[in-house]
């Protein structure tokens, strides 16, 4: 199912614990380099000690937390169990505003005595401590904690989500490992990290149904395999129409021909809906925003006894 998640540290500027070897220090002779990767970057990580670290090579898991009893965004420092994760809000508390027994990430030393707060003799940004006293001077530092990880928008303190995206929606997370994300049913995607290179929604127009089998062309020439595309309104006007449609509705591009046409399914990988030829009065079209994904699945996993997994992408920051 996945080895438990490695996590990306920065000691003294340095990045260890990667996980896996980059692809430049495997046998060039059998190293398989994913498609939109380098040879510089590797499999495997999926966190960070530091969001200052966070790049394309290096990406720190997005999550929102509620830590210190504040919540907002935050991000994965390291795991703790298959649920529990130490975190680290992205918010900035100031030296002189610490509440002592509460832990924090350091963001900039400044002059604070961090010594005299609980924080030990060799500070360093990124460190955790938890605070003996509220400091003072012109440091600053982030709330950090233990949170265990929750399958809904709803949070206490001490609780965290975490989303990703499959077939076009928004899910929570219930488990991450190195290969492998898990929705709240305990359905597995296949999974590693991910560069944030979405690309904006973009509304297609001068669409037609081209024929019975889900055929459509559109003004749009860079339509990809795997892409989804939302129809939403009323088809009332419509001379083309589309079986069983409602609005709005996700469909899936299962084939492509000379960039502007292509073939929609009601799932990944399915059969093309049913349709008749005509215009699309009335219907938007909208081709979901695109994501350039990177995973560490071993490729069985795609064509094995589960069928076919669908590629999820675990929302991340970048630099």
């Amino acid at each position: 199912m996945g080895r438990p998640l490695k996590i990306q540290k920065v000691n003294n500027s340095v990045p260890t614990d990667v996980g896996f070897n980059s692809f430049a220090n495997l046998d060039p002779t059998t190293a398989v380099i994913p498609v939109g990767m380098t040879s510089s970057e590797f499999l495997g990580v999926v966190g960070g000690g530091n969001i200052n670290i966070a790049s394309s090579t290096f990406p720190v898991v997005a999550i929102t937390a509620n830590v210190n009893g504040q919540q907002g965004a935050a991000h994965i420092i390291t795991q703790k169990g298959t649920s529990k994760y130490l975190v680290s809000g992205e918010n900035s508390v100031t030296a002189g505003s610490f509440t002592p027994g509460f832990s924090y990430q350091i963001l900039a030393l400044g002059n604070t005595n961090w010594t005299a707060i609980g924080a030990g003799i060799n500070p360093q940004v990124g460190q955790v401590f938890t605070a003996t006293g509220a400091g003072a001077g012109t440091g600053t530092a982030s709330d950090a904690g233990q949170c265990v990880l929750v399958t809904s928008g709803s949070l206490v303190s001490g609780q965290m989500n975490m989303t990703f995206k499959a077939n076009g929606n928004t899910v929570y997370a219930s488990r991450l490992t190195n290969k492998y994300i898990f929705d709240s049913s305990k359905n597995r995607y296949a999974v590693n990290f991910f560069v944030a290179g979405e690309s904006a929604g973009v509304q297609l127009a001068s669409v037609a149904i081209a024929n019975t089998a889900g055929g459509f062309t559109s003004n749009v020439a860079n339509i990809t395999t795997g892409q989804v595309v939302t129809v939403s309104g009323s088809a009332a006007n419509a001379s083309g129409t589309i079986s069983g449609y409602v609005n709005p509705t996700n469909y899936f591009v299962i084939s492509t021909a000379n960039g502007n046409a292509f073939v929609l399914a009601a799932t990944t990988g399915g059969a093309n809906i049913v349709t008749t030829a005509g215009n699309t009065t009335g219907l938007t079209f909208t081709l979901a925003a695109s994501t350039t994904a990177k995973s560490g699945a071993d490729i069985a996993t795609f064509t094995g006894n589960n069928g076919n997994m669908t590629l999820a992408q675990v929302s991340s920051y970048t630099s």
